[in-house]
């Protein structure tokens, strides 16, 4: 996105109200529902948010357990085939949980990051400053609305799979009954899930409609706040030129104009901020990136071995394939807020170097010298220092998960 000058500014006009709680914006108030659904609203009472948070272990220790030792049994067996069928899932759902803990053991990180939310934008003096923020912040609430809506709607194929052939047995019967599927391999030891086998699935559904909400909140939580951070990168930028443009004529006078030096510490004010913003976000997120990296990966390739096992079974293939392709759309979109930041901030030292720096003061120079320097070290999100998150690192893991997947195949065989 380039530092242009911004038109129709009042498409994203904000009132310029002092705000006290960053979920009185507009792109924030969505967010907010979900989050306090989850109890994991920074604002949230600490024992309203415990409550819930406890509840939704309690509800997916209830499917864990009897799917743990449906696993346990599986390896008892040296059932290859069922490993690979029982894993992906119980993966994906321990997954959900280390997501919901990390935003709940947080809340105080997020709460200075949604204060640093209020802080940016106060500090922004123009509405073109304001479009240029509101711009980045409307790019992710896009980004996070459409994510929710296809992660749902492959919930919804993935919860009516197994009513197939109930529903066929209903309005086209045969001399027997279909053979049924759950939707996660379970063992409940005191009850079969089959002879219960609309209790056992709607249990089942609730526990899938949770990790997917988890999931969802959780990705489009920083999906928003990363994106607040590119925002002010941009204005920064911004700012520097429209500075630079407005001061020139001030380089010959021995005595800088006042106005004009604050304009440009107005810029590095901001940048102060989001380099902040970025500090607590990378500390929020680093070991969450490493934990969810390194189960996707064993998903995904998992999962792609579960498919070819199914391709004779079109019913179990596509719940499988469903499956498949909506961990790959997670795994693309927890990798490109990051790949937004990091071309941002590496941006900014670009424009300050096309700016009319060299036609400012010299301790404006100086200014100017300082910010590009720490510009060139890029702020990018990363797994505990071993994965950046980025496009490019979505396509190695993507082969990475492709060379797993060739592996437990012929492991399989």
């Amino acid at each position: 996105m380039s530092f242009q000058k911004p038109k129709n500014t009042h498409m994203f006009q904000e009132n310029r109200e002092q705000i006290s709680n960053a979920f009185d914006i507009t792109y924030y108030k969505t967010l907010k529902t979900y989050l306090s659904i989850l109890g994991i609203n920074p604002y949230q009472d600490n024992q309203t948010s415990n409550i819930i948070v406890f509840a939704i272990l309690i509800l997916y220790s209830s499917v864990c357990y009897p799917a743990t030792i449906k696993f346990y049994n599986t390896l008892r067996e040296k059932d290859y085939d069922g490993i690979f069928e029982d894993l992906p899932q119980l993966l994906a759902g321990t997954a959900s949980i280390i997501k919901l803990l990390n935003v709940h053991s947080n809340k105080t990180r997020f709460r200075k990051l949604f204060a640093f939310v209020i802080r940016g934008r106060n500090l922004l003096n123009s509405k073109d400053e304001l479009y240029m923020l509101n711009k980045f912040t409307e790019q992710g609430n896009k980004l996070a609305y459409m994510y929710r809506r296809i992660l749902i709607t492959f919930l919804v194929l993935f919860l009516s799979v197994p009513l197939r052939n109930p529903f066929l047995d209903i309005i086209l019967p045969l001399n027997e009954t279909r053979p049924r599927q759950h939707i996660f391999k379970v063992n409940y030891v005191i009850l079969d899930e089959f002879e219960y086998f609309y209790g056992v699935y709607v249990h089942l559904s609730c526990v899938a409609i949770a990790v997917v909400l988890m999931i969802v909140v959780v990705d489009s939580l920083y999906i928003t706040i990363i994106h607040h951070a590119c925002g002010l990168f941009a204005v920064c930028g911004y700012q520097i030129l429209e500075a630079a443009e407005n001061n020139t004529s001030m380089k010959d006078k021995s005595n800088f104009d006042s106005k004009g030096y604050e304009e440009f510490k107005r810029s590095v004010t901001l940048h102060h901020e989001a380099l902040q913003f970025y500090e607590i976000l990378d500390s929020c997120c680093r070991n969450l990136y490493l934990i969810q990296m390194g189960i996707n990966m064993l998903v995904i390739s998992v999962t792609a071995v579960e498919l070819v096992m199914f391709l004779g079974r079109p019913g179990e293939a596509i719940r499988t394939a469903v499956f498949l392709i909506a961990q790959q759309i997670h795994l693309y979109v927890v990798s490109m807020p990051g790949q937004v930041l990091l071309d941002e901030s590496s941006r900014l030292a670009d424009t300050i170097f096309a700016s009319k720096w060299y036609e400012n003061p010299v301790k404006i120079q100086r200014m100017l010298y300082m910010m590009q320097i720490r510009s060139n070290k890029p702020c990018i999100l990363t797994a505990a220092g071993l994965y950046q998150m980025k496009i490019e690192s979505f396509g190695t893991t993507v082969k990475t998960c492709m060379s797993y997947f060739t592996m437990f195949l012929s492991l399989r065989e």
